[in-house]
C-alpha cells in the first residue's frame, strides 16, 4: 500500500513498472559496481592511445629493462624508445614478440589498488623477436623475448631474466564496461611459475545472473 493509503493490485504494480522501465534500466548501469573504475580505465587508455604517449610512457618508465635488454644482447647499446615504431590498434589489448613490428595495443587493468594503463609494442633486433610492456601508473615495465626464428621465450623483468616458465589467464575482481563482465588478465611467468606479469586482457562474463539484470543481455558463465 502506497503512502497515501490508496491499495495497489497487481494490474497497477505493472503498469507502473512499465512506465518507469526506461528510466530505471538506464540508471542501473549507471550505478553498477565498478562504474568509477571503468571510467578510471577508459580515461587511462584514451590518454594513452596515441604513439607519443606509448613511446613517452617506455622512456619514462622503461629505462631499467631496456638496460637489462641491452646488457643480455638482445637489443643494441643504442636502442632508443623514444625510437620506437608504434601502430596503434584500437581492438588490440596486447601483442606477442612475433608479431609485426609496431604492432601495439593500449588496455587498463587494476593491480594492487592502483589502476593502470598497460601499452604493449612489438618490436626486433637483428637477432630477437620482442613483445615490450608498460604499466605507467605503477612504474613499471618489462618483456617478452625470443630468438628469431623460433626458440625459448625469457620474461625480462627490471630485476631478472628468466626462462618463461608458463603461460596463463587469471579473472580478476576488475571491472570492464558492463557490470556482468570482469577482466581476465593473460599472464606470462617466470620459470617457477611465479614472478606473473600481464601480457593483455580480455573480458569475460563471470557468473552474473542475467535475469536478474535488465542491462546484461548475454548469457553468463564462469571462468
Amino acid at each position: 500500500m502506497p503512502s497515501d493509503g490508496t491499495p495497489l493490485d497487481r494490474r497497477t504494480v505493472l503498469k507502473r513498472i512499465g512506465t518507469t522501465a526506461a528510466v530505471t534500466s538506464g540508471l542501473l548501469a549507471a550505478s553498477a559496481p565498478g562504474a568509477a573504475e571503468v571510467r578510471e580505465k577508459t580515461r587511462l587508455i584514451d590518454s594513452y592511445h596515441d604513439p607519443r604517449s606509448v613511446r613517452s610512457a617506455f622512456a619514462s618508465h622503461g629505462s631499467e629493462v631496456r638496460s637489462k635488454l641491452v646488457a643480455e644482447g638482445f637489443v643494441a647499446e643504442d636502442f632508443d624508445f623514444g625510437a620506437l615504431d608504434v601502430e596503434l590498434d584500437p581492438d588490440a589489448n596486447g601483442v606477442e614478440p612475433e608479431a609485426d613490428d609496431a604492432s601495439a595495443g593500449v588496455t587498463a587493468i587494476t593491480k594492487d589498488g592502483t589502476t593502470t594503463a598497460l601499452a604493449a609494442v612489438s618490436t626486433s633486433s637483428a637477432t630477437h623477436e620482442i613483445a615490450l610492456f608498460v604499466q605507467p601508473e605503477r612504474d613499471e615495465a618489462y618483456a617478452l623475448v625470443e630468438p628469431t626464428g623460433g626458440g625459448d621465450r625469457v620474461l625480462v623483468t627490471e630485476d631478472q631474466v628468466s626462462p618463461e616458465g608458463c603461460l596463463g589467464s587469471r579473472c580478476t575482481d576488475s571491472w570492464c564496461d558492463s557490470p556482468c563482465y570482469k577482466t581476465a588478465e593473460e599472464l606470462s611467468c617466470d620459470e617457477n611459475c611465479e614472478n606473473c606479469k600481464v601480457t593483455g586482457t580480455k573480458c569475460t562474463c563471470h557468473g552474473c545472473s542475467c535475469d536478474d539484470r535488465a542491462w546484461c543481455t548475454t548469457e553468463c558463465s564462469y571462468c
